[in-house]
């Protein structure tokens, strides 16, 4: 596992998955810089989830103690995997945060692409958060990337066939187990 290490009073790189920029003050506390403060690259999605706003919001209140430069990666997850697999094996130093899909969690961690938050770090980060997100940055039972948005996914129906498959999506027992078998059944 890649852990963050000072050396002669240069910060090495660390990677985070999907963590935003809030895991960079973390990443950075502790680290010496000549010629101003340290810049962090952030591989992100092509996508207008709101990432680069994020890096200039989590830059301007890190009060100068670093900057973040973003860098986009491609636009469909395939080659976004192959790009920071190939990056990553080569132990390409430019690569400090990156967005990744849920997918590839377990693989990047197994192989030691990214480095676990802390039990303190975990703690702090996912407080108040839903269970489910988080799982998705969990790896063996340690978190390795932490959600900063989800893409909820909808489910349209028609009221007059929920209604014939037996099914009341306004019942307050509902549950999606209900509906996944009614449209199953129909």
């Amino acid at each position: 596992m890649r852990r963050i290490r000072f050396a002669g009073g240069r910060c090495r790189r660390a990677i985070a998955l999907a963590s935003a920029p809030l895991v960079a003050a973390t990443l950075l506390s502790g680290c010496g810089s000549q010629g101003g403060p340290p810049t962090l690259t952030w591989y992100i999605l092509p996508d207008n989830g709101g990432s680069e706003a994020r890096a200039r919001q989590c830059e301007d209140a890190s009060g100068g103690a670093y900057q973040v430069r973003i860098e986009a990666l491609p636009s469909t997850a395939t080659a976004q995997r192959e790009q920071m697999v190939r990056r990553l094996a080569a132990r390409d130093s430019s690569i400090d945060l990156v967005s990744l899909d849920v997918v590839f969690t377990p693989e990047f961690a197994n192989a030691g692409f990214l480095r676990p938050y802390t039990a303190e770090e975990t703690s702090r980060l996912t407080a108040g958060m839903l269970p489910s997100p988080v799982e998705t940055g969990m790896w063996d039972d340690q978190l390795f990337g932490l959600p900063y948005k989800s893409n909820t996914q909808l489910l349209w129906y028609r009221k007059s066939l929920a209604d014939a498959a037996g099914v009341d999506p306004t019942s307050p027992t509902f549950t999606w187990d209900e509906m996944f078998k009614a449209a199953v059944g129909q």
